[in-house]
Order: structure tokens, then C-alpha cells, then sequence
């Protein structure tokens, strides 16, 4: 009888843990990253009695989440991916931005104005006007550019801070991972359970690898160890390597602009990994910075640096119409005033691309007077336009990559390149959540909580109560009526 009363308290326990497992899977129902949790149950060891074995009813071996390990770094790899191309379309489109001329008065549009001014300037070569109009497009030019190459640089700078911030994000999590680490190994050192803080470390890894593609294992010892790919192991059991972030010369970093934030290890600052991170929203960052952006200033600074160059090489062999110059020139037959032979020029030009765009500025002697911008190519002859025409003319003239194309198509092209990421990242960012949704819908059916199936089994396990208590109820009768024999 003592035996039957143990068999049907074991079997009140069990069902008891289960109609609690089953009370949690329900409550969590809404939790994100929660895996459902089942009760893993075993016969107790029966034993010999009279020559018979006899059963001694059911022991709870542990709890158990549904859990599917191969899914799971599906997912890791879809989110890295997905994150990649998601935040490379948010940053492109921040620098789409910057030319998106259909609301405002664009590059393009500045340059244009320019070159129509020259023309008008050929049309009235000795209206004093219009030479103040080019001076005037002339330096709306060179803001522009200016403009351009600074709202470029205020970006690049931005995702600087981005970069500081993500490193900041990933030691926290790899911080609370190991936390996690630490805290899972203490229970299961005691046989306790630990299927809440695995599906929280899940969660944490989760959205560690929104950051770079990670791979995740565990040691024959146990340690869980998570390695980011391209850089090496960045958590090992209870311990993790921080990362920082600091600003670099350009001699130091990979964008070879001064300034931009590089990432190390803080136990070894010596050793650059910014490079070597793979996907993710890292890798993302430094490709807009150090390919789209830096290739997009180098393009501009060429333009720049060769549209003032050919302007100037234009200019320098016209007549100006200023004859209060110190340098006048005079014929020597006639005594007359011819004007100056300019060798001016119309800009002030850096000695090479770098950073032409930023500054470039106009010439001293134009900024001051604008009769100093020459329209004649002969002097003496105040109607002469074949300066301001030539210059007017190589708005249309293939003067770039080698005669390839125009200004404004090398303008164009060079944006245009932007618009075509930008569009390509988009598709690529939703094949990759496409990808995700449906690893994370197969996980849901696989771990998910179905309130239908918890419900059906919160019915199963109390008739199982019930009835194991109706075991021991039964041995206690038993056991109250033998005591009534012998009385």
C-alpha cells in the first residue's frame, strides 16, 4: 500500500510540474524569442518483489524547450543579412538625398545656369550686367560644390557616430550574453532549469548578429561561444573581448580621410579590425563611408578640379574690358588703351583633386571687380564674344574621362551610380526579409506556443492529476481499512 501511495504521489508531482510548464507556456504566449516548454518524464526504477517486478511510478527528468539549433543560425544568417542591406538602403538614401534636384536648385541646375550666362554674356559682350550675372552664377558654382563635398563630409562624419554607437551596442550585448553564459551554467551545475535564459541568450545573439555575421557553438567543456566571421572568438563562456571605437588619422584608417573611427580591441588597440567585419549593420556602415561616399567626393572633387581648369584655360586668353588696371595695355602705333590680356583666371583652383570641391574659390580679380571676366579673344575689339562663347560652348563639349562625355553626363553618371544602389539595396533588402519571415514562421510552428494545443494539454494533465490523486486516495482507503481489521 505505501508503495501504491508513492506510485500515485509521483504521478500527482508530474502532473503537477506539467500543468505548470504548460501555465507558463501560456503566459508567454506574446513573448518574443520565448521557446514552448515540455515536461521530459520517466518510469522510476521498479523493483523485485516476490519474485516479480513491480513498477514504482514516474520521475520528472528536467524541462525541456521545443528547440530547433539549425533553424536557429538560419535565422542569424537572414537577419545579418537583412540588416546589411537595410541600413546600406537608409545611408544611400541619405546620400541620394543630397542630389535629389527635382524640389531645389541642384548641382545640375547651378552649372547649367552658369554656362546659359556666359552665353547671354556673348550675346552682350560689353553689357557690364551680365558680367555681374556669370560672376554671380560663378560663385553660386563654387557654394554649390562647396555645398555638395560638406553635406558629403557631415554624412561620412555621421556614420563615424553611428559606428561609435553600434560598438557601444554590441559590448552591451556581448556583456549580457555573458551574464546569460554564467548564469545558465550555475543552474544546470545544480540541476535546475534554464530554458528561459537560453531563449533570453537567443534573443541577445539574435540581435548581436543584426550588427555582423556571427557563428555560434559549444565547447566540450560546455562554454557557448560566439565568433564574429573574419575577426575570431568574441565570447567564451564568461568572458567576452570589448570593442572600441576611436577617431583616426588618415595615415591609420581605411577611409584615408582624417577623422574617421576605426574599431579595435580594447586589450589590444594596436590591432585595426574595422575591415574585417562581414555583413551586418557594421559592414554596412563602412561600405557607405569608405566606398559610396569617398567615391562620391573623389568624383566631385574631379569634377570640380577639371570643369575650372578648362574654364580657366579658356579664360586666360581673352581681353578683359577693364582698362582701370595698373598692367594696361597700349598699342604701341596708334597710343591706344586695348584692354588687358587677362592671364586672369575665372577661379581659384587647388593644385590637385583632392578635395577641389571644398575648395575651390573664385579668382581675387574677378571676386573684385567683374570686369575683369573676359569676352573677347582679340583686344581692342569690345564686341568681340569668341571667349564667352568658347567658354559657353564646353557645357556640351566631351571634355571628360578622356573626351567619354560632358560635364554634366559625368555629373550625372556619377550620381545616377547612387540611384542605382540605392534601388538595388532596396530589392535586396526584401529578398532578404523575405528570407527571414519565413525561417522565423517555420521556428514559430517548430517553438511557438499554440494556445489551442496548451489549452488541450492544461485538460490532459489536470485529469491527470485528478487521477493520480485518486490513487493515493485509494491507497489511503486501503490503508484505513486494514487498520480496521486488526482493530
Amino acid at each position: 500500500m505505501s508503495n501504491l501511495l508513492n506510485i500515485g504521489a509521483s504521478g500527482l508531482a508530474a502532473a503537477k510540474k506539467s500543468l505548470q510548464t504548460t501555465g507558463h507556456n501560456i503566459s508567454n504566449v506574446n513573448t518574443e524569442g520565448y521557446s514552448r516548454q515540455r515536461v521530459t518524464q520517466h518510469t522510476n526504477v521498479p523493483v523485485l518483489k516476490g519474485g516479480v517486478m513491480q513498477g514504482t511510478g514516474v520521475r520528472v527528468t528536467g524541462v525541456k524547450r521545443v528547440h530547433d539549433e539549425f533553424l536557429e543560425k538560419r535565422i542569424l544568417a537572414h537577419n545579418t543579412e537583412k540588416n546589411y542591406y537595410e541600413n546600406l538602403h537608409d545611408q544611400l538614401s541619405l546620400v541620394e538625398n543630397v542630389f535629389n534636384e527635382l524640389e531645389a536648385d541642384g548641382l545640375t541646375f547651378v552649372v547649367n545656369k552658369f554656362f546659359n550666362s556666359f552665353r547671354e554674356l556673348a550675346n552682350q559682350p560689353e553689357n557690364d550686367v551680365i558680367r555681374s550675372v556669370v560672376r554671380d552664377n560663378a560663385t553660386l558654382v563654387v557654394k554649390d560644390f562647396q555645398r555638395v563635398h560638406q553635406t558629403l563630409d557631415t554624412l561620412s562624419h555621421d556614420i563615424d557616430l553611428n559606428i561609435a554607437e553600434e560598438v557601444n551596442n554590441i559590448n552591451s550585448l556581448m556583456s549580457n550574453i555573458t551574464y546569460l553564459n554564467k548564469k545558465i551554467a550555475s543552474l544546470e551545475a545544480i540541476q535546475d532549469e534554464t530554458g528561459d535564459f537560453r531563449d533570453q541568450r537567443d534573443l541577445a545573439v539574435k540581435e548581436l548578429s543584426k550588427s555582423f555575421k556571427i557563428t555560434t557553438y559549444t565547447e566540450n567543456d560546455g562554454s557557448y561561444v560566439v565568433s564574429a566571421e573574419g575577426i575570431g572568438t568574441l565570447i567564451s563562456g564568461g568572458h567576452y573581448q570589448e570593442l572600441g571605437a576611436r577617431a583616426t588619422s588618415k595615415t591609420e584608417n581605411s577611409s584615408k580621410k582624417d577623422g574617421s573611427y576605426e574599431i579595435f580591441f580594447t586589450s589590444r588597440p594596436a590591432k585595426d579590425i574595422t575591415s574585417s567585419f562581414k555583413s551586418g549593420r557594421v559592414a554596412s556602415f563602412l561600405r557607405a563611408r569608405n566606398i559610396d561616399i569617398e567615391g562620391l567626393k573623389s568624383k566631385i572633387n574631379t569634377l570640380a578640379f577639371n570643369m575650372a581648369n578648362f574654364v580657366n584655360a579658356i579664360h586666360r586668353r581673352g581681353y578683359t574690358s577693364n582698362k582701370a588696371v595698373d598692367n594696361t595695355q597700349i598699342n604701341a602705333q596708334t597710343g591706344q588703351v586695348i584692354g588687358q590680356r587677362t592671364g586672369i583666371n575665372l577661379f581659384k583652383v587647388p593644385v590637385n583633386e583632392n578635395n577641389a570641391a571644398e575648395l575651390l574659390e573664385l579668382s581675387d580679380e574677378v571676386k573684385k571687380d567683374p570686369n575683369n571676366i573676359a569676352t573677347a579673344l582679340e583686344a581692342g575689339k569690345p564686341a568681340d564674344n569668341r571667349i564667352a562663347l568658347a567658354i559657353a560652348k564646353l557645357q556640351h563639349e566631351r571634355v571628360m574621362e578622356d573626351g567619354a562625355s560632358t560635364i554634366e553626363e559625368f555629373y550625372l553618371k556619377s550620381v545616377g551610380k547612387v540611384g542605382v544602389e540605392v534601388g538595388k539595396a532596396e530589392f535586396d533588402k526584401k529578398q532578404a526579409e523575405a528570407m527571414l519571415m519565413q525561417s522565423e514562421t517555420l521556428r514559430e510552428r517548430i517553438s511557438g506556443v499554440s494556445i489551442d494545443e496548451e489549452a488541450a494539454n492544461l485538460v490532459k494533465f489536470q485529469q491527470a492529476f485528478e487521477a493520480s490523486a485518486r490513487v493515493m486516495q485509494t491507497a489511503n482507503d486501503m490503508f484505513d481499512a486494514v487498520l480496521r481489521i486488526k482493530a
